[in-house]
């Protein structure tokens, strides 16, 4: 079941992702691809817009996260999850 969150600091996002993680995980947050419960998790981070000539036209204001979870996800999550209609990324 993969599902799409917006959570809304980097500091949130780091704590639900190493909680998923084994307690002698070494690796920085971003940086963690599957835990025991999860497929995989991808950190999009914050999703800013740019105009074609490359000129900023919206900041990100959420951490943006994608998780591809084993079987139900972890309930800690379910408040920051989002149901866009265009997702940023899609998991092969």
């Amino acid at each position: 079941m993969i599902k799409q969150y917006s959570i809304p600091t980097e500091a949130i996002a780091s704590e639900l992702i190493l909680a998923l993680a084994h307690k002698e995980n070494e690796l920085p947050f971003n940086k963690i691809t599957a835990t025991e419960t999860t497929h995989g998790i991808v950190c999009l981070g914050f999703q800013d817009k740019y105009d074609i000539k490359g000129n900023l036209i919206e900041q990100g204001l959420t951490y943006d996260v994608d998780v591809f979870w084993k079987d139900l996800q972890n309930e800690d999550w379910i408040a920051y999850e989002v149901n866009p209609k265009t997702p940023n990324h899609k998991f092969a």
